[in-house]
């Protein structure tokens, strides 16, 4: 298993998966290191936009850090052989909404969201319209689904 991060020079072969979904500038779980630490033995690339260091940038280097940032998710968005989105309970994550508007038409989506979720008619609807899982967030699911993409049984 990878993981890539932004400012990671890589590029692998194989299935590869971006962790899109609810990050709240670090501020929320870290579902996304739960992920890769399941799979820490398998062969997949993960994509990982979470980053430890924002806060310590000069809003001078935060405003180039978070044009890059930008790029480099579109660009592995794109790449990405399977997305997974979670939208946690507590969040916003309007860029993630946004993320979901984007790639609704990509068939390689699967979104993870609670009804309780501020927006869930919203994601519901989309998901919906553009034939997109929607399952319950659970670490677990997570873990099901990702099994099956990696032909696990």
């Amino acid at each position: 298993m990878k993981t890539l991060y932004p400012h990671s020079n890589e590029e692998l072969e194989g299935k590869s998966i971006f962790l899109a979904g609810t990050i709240d500038n670090g501020n929320s779980e870290n579902w996304q290191e739960q992920v890769i630490d399941i799979y820490k033995d398998d062969e997949v690339t993960f994509y990982n936009p979470r980053r430890k260091n924002w806060q310590q940038m000069t809003s001078k280097e935060l405003q180039n850090e978070l044009i890059y940032q930008i790029q480099w998710e579109q660009e592995h968005l794109d790449k990405a052989n399977l997305i997974i989105m979670c939208l946690l309970d507590d969040s916003k994550s309007p860029i993630s909404l946004l993320e979901l508007g984007l790639y609704a038409q990509s068939n390689k989506l699967i979104v993870f969201c609670n009804e309780s979720f501020y927006r869930y008619q919203n994601v519901k609807l989309t998901c919906e319209k553009y034939n997109i899982p929607l399952i319950r967030y659970n670490i677990k699911r997570i873990k099901l689904e990702l099994d099956k993409f990696l032909g696990k049984k």
